[in-house]
């Protein structure tokens, strides 16, 4: 392999399991350090939680040993303290494989995060990170004021930046002005930022680690509904649930938190306190505490999609997906479930409930699912073969081909 040395320095959080995008970065940088690559990562205490999150209450949940260190500041911007310079606290850990250095923030919202002053000190540590360990190749996002100069200050320095957007919310083409490479997860994302950016992005799936995401002792139960927020269709899962608890109590249902919690249902324009079927698992960090459980998923998205990591995961674990037909959502789903149309008309910013008739094709594949064995067992089938397309390996070769052909294969051994 002709590169040794990776590094993936943003600031958002490497260890936020509320994000998609972290989960993501944090197997890939894995599959790297499985191949015996050098990788190490230098973040933020930046996370995607709707609520202020400590940093170290998410590391507290990982169970693995870290150290809480401060660095030294290099740059004339460095606190001081009676003359001697204090430098800035940082966690380090390793996580399969990979060295992390984390630098906590005041705050974890990231309309609030940095501050000025924590910008400086996390761009003060990448050049240390720059200089000591050399790294050939450097894997960024996110669109703060702080990862363009992140991204100059690597380029100055010969290293090849790749961009992976992993949103829709990057408009402004000089924020990748200096990147070697951009990465997408879809052929939707690459034909839309071909239009907006004017770049030919590389479309390379993520990889899925099936000892992460797995479940080995299935006992399929529920209706899995994950993430409950506007964005990902909070206003159509309920009339979902109000229909099937009318209907089938029988089914039951399950609220998985992530950024959204299911206290969000209470803010539902429509009475859903006498739910009999109707259930809630807090935010964990192992998704198969809920694939364990789950016979079928429910993703009625109303943003874009860029990816729809919640679909892969259930396809993985041979769990039909009924989705909607936002962004790259029916591309992730593909022969593995069911794409549904939603009205145009229901944003992220909606407050109308849909009707019961514009719900009625998702609630008839439900039923089917749990009235029709043979059918559903047909479905997982479907399901567990599509998921074949997210192989490590795989994945994993495609990246070391990219990476050699950005010229990624310079340098010697660093410190």
């Amino acid at each position: 392999m002709g590169y040794s040395r990776i590094l993936f320095a943003s600031c958002h959080g490497y260890v936020d399991p509320s994000s998609g995008a972290a989960i993501s970065t944090r197997e890939l940088m894995e599959l790297f350090a499985a191949r015996g690559i050098d990788a190490r990562v230098l973040s933020t205490g930046v996370l995607d939680y709707n609520k202020e999150k400590p940093l170290k209450d998410v590391l507290d949940r990982l169970n693995v040993p870290y150290r809480t260190a401060r660095a030294s500041l290099a740059g004339a911007h460095r606190e001081t303290e009676g003359g001697t310079p204090r430098g800035v606290e940082v966690y380090d850990l390793q996580l399969d494989g990979v060295r992390v250095t984390l630098m906590p923030t005041a705050s974890s919202r990231s309309f609030k995060a940095p501050s000025a002053t924590e910008a400086a000190a996390f761009l003060d540590l990448a050049d240390q990170v720059f200089e000591r360990f050399r790294p050939q190749v450097m894997l960024t996002y996110g669109g703060p004021p702080i990862g363009r100069e992140l991204i100059v200050r690597a380029r100055r320095r010969g290293i090849a930046v790749v961009f992976h957007l992993r949103n829709f919310q990057y408009s402004s083409r000089s924020l990748f002005e200096e990147v070697s490479g951009i990465v997408v997860t879809t052929e939707y994302a690459r034909r839309h930022y071909a239009e907006v950016l004017g770049r030919d992005c590389k479309v390379i799936p993520n990889p899925l680690r099936p000892d992460r995401v797995v479940a080995a002792d299935r006992q399929p139960r529920y209706l899995t509904f994950v993430n409950p927020s506007p964005n990902k269709g909070l206003l159509v899962f309920a009339r979902i649930a109000v229909e099937l608890d009318r209907r089938r109590p029988d089914i039951p249902l399950l609220v998985v938190e992530g950024r959204g919690t299911a206290d969000g249902l209470g803010r539902v324009m429509m009475d859903m306190s006498g739910l009999r079927n109707l259930h809630r698992m807090a935010n964990t960090p192992d998704p198969r505490d809920f694939y364990r459980v789950t016979r079928a998923v429910l993703m009625p998205s109303l943003c874009r999609e860029s990816f729809g990591r919640v679909a892969a995961e259930a396809l993985a674990n041979g769990i039909p997906v009924l989705g909607s037909d936002r962004g790259a959502l029916p591309e992730t789903i593909g022969e593995g479930g069911f794409v549904l149309p939603i009205p145009e008309r229901y944003t992220p910013a909606s407050v109308e409930i849909p009707t019961a008739e514009e719900v009625e094709p998702w609630i008839a594949i439900i039923e089917r699912l749990w009235d029709d064995p043979e059918w559903e067992a047909a479905q997982g089938a479907r399901a567990l073969a599509s998921a074949g397309r997210w192989d490590e390996g795989e994945v994993a070769n495609e990246y070391q081909a990219y990476f050699e052909s950005l010229g990624a294969s310079v340098g010697s051994s660093g410190g």
